[in-house]
């Protein structure tokens, strides 16, 4: 495991609760899994009744819950469904944290309250002009005066969405908003955006994709470092996803890599089980160096199981799965090698 931030908060994947995301979630294994608080995000009503079936034996830890629409919106049937699982759901259900907007606060915690029990609450602050920082501040101020509300909050997410082109005169106004935020009585703030683009037309084969997310946090954590800043992204996912595009997948089998400072992207040229095995070769061969063997991740396993002439057809896994694997891969990536 890295232990370059061991004191800093754990890294918040922003997750959406999809099958091969549950998938991802399931098998992470120790020491991960105790560094990992992920932000799941549950986006329609069939998500919803998945978490109410099946949350407690995917994820066994504590994680973050954020039931809003893609703006940060928590609307009635929202609430409703969000209050339903802080009620029903037990065994690790009893440590999640619900997310709440900032600026709906005043009208969200109290629809939610007697549903808490012991539970905490988080503040997700959508930002996507890291100019408007320092004003967000008097936002968040607002939040906490809310009654009740501030005895409850440990975190903040700070969310960039895509990740911005932030010039090196401008970093420092991030920074030191983000540390008036901690100020502010929080005992985790963390950094999150994302860097995956929309699409991957532009690679045809294979190229790579780079980790600016990555690259910004390291930049604001280092001029701000007594703040502990967490980090936090989208992995290898775009993060404007809206809902009708929540379950679009393409026509063509995907490795997502994630490394350093980058993500190798290997594109096959459609989606079956052939084509996995494919485009696998070409990333425990051509890319020997880059990969980093079975026994790094699930992800990696699934990888080069693909391309063991030992392990029969039937068991290599291709399709929907490169979903669980490159999560799988990302979040230890992060852990292990970075964070």
């Amino acid at each position: 495991m890295a232990a370059r931030f061991d004191t800093h908060p754990q890294y918040v994947p922003i997750i959406k609760w999809q099958k091969f995301e549950q998938r991802a979630l399931s098998e992470l294994v120790a020491p991960v899994v105790g560094r990992t608080l992920p932000c799941i995000e549950v986006r329609l009503p069939g998500q919803h009744a998945s978490m109410l079936e099946s949350y407690a034996d995917v994820w066994k830890q504590p994680a973050l819950i954020d039931y809003s629409n893609p703006d940060g919106d928590l609307n009635a049937s929202r609430i409703k469904e969000l209050n339903e699982f802080l009620k029903v759901v037990g065994g690790s259900g009893k440590l999640v944290t619900p997310v709440l907007n900032p600026a709906t606060a005043a009208k969200d915690f109290p629809a939610i309250g007697p549903s808490l029990g012991n539970r905490k609450i988080a503040l997700r602050l959508r930002l996507p002009e890291p100019g408007d920082a320092p004003g967000a501040i008097l936002i968040v101020k607002a939040a906490l005066e809310v009654p009740g509300l501030r005895q409850r909050v440990e975190r903040l997410i700070v969310d960039l969405g895509q990740t911005p082109a932030i010039s090196a005169a401008n970093r420092p106004v991030l920074a030191a908003s983000l540390q008036a935020l901690k100020g502010q009585g929080f005992k985790h703030v963390h950094l999150a955006s994302g860097s995956f683009p929309a699409s991957l037309a532009h690679i045809n084969g294979a190229g790579e994709v780079k980790r600016k997310d990555w690259e910004l946090w390291t930049q604001i954590n280092a001029l701000a470092p007594d703040t502990l800043i967490g980090f936090a992204d989208y992995g290898p996912l775009n993060p404007n996803w809206s809902e009708e595009t929540l379950k679009r997948r393409g026509n063509r089998v995907i490795i997502r890599y994630a490394l350093n400072d980058k993500w190798r992207i290997i594109r096959g040229q459609n989606a079956t089980k052939a084509e996995s095995i494919a485009i696998s070769k070409v990333m425990t061969t051509v890319y020997a160096n880059e990969f980093l063997g079975a026994p790094f991740s699930f992800g990696d396993r699934l990888i080069a199981d693909r391309v063991d002439p030992a392990v029969p057809l039937k068991n290599k896994a291709g399709g929907h799965l490169h979903i669980s694997e490159f999560w799988t891969h990302h979040i230890s990536y992060v852990l292990k090698k970075q964070y």
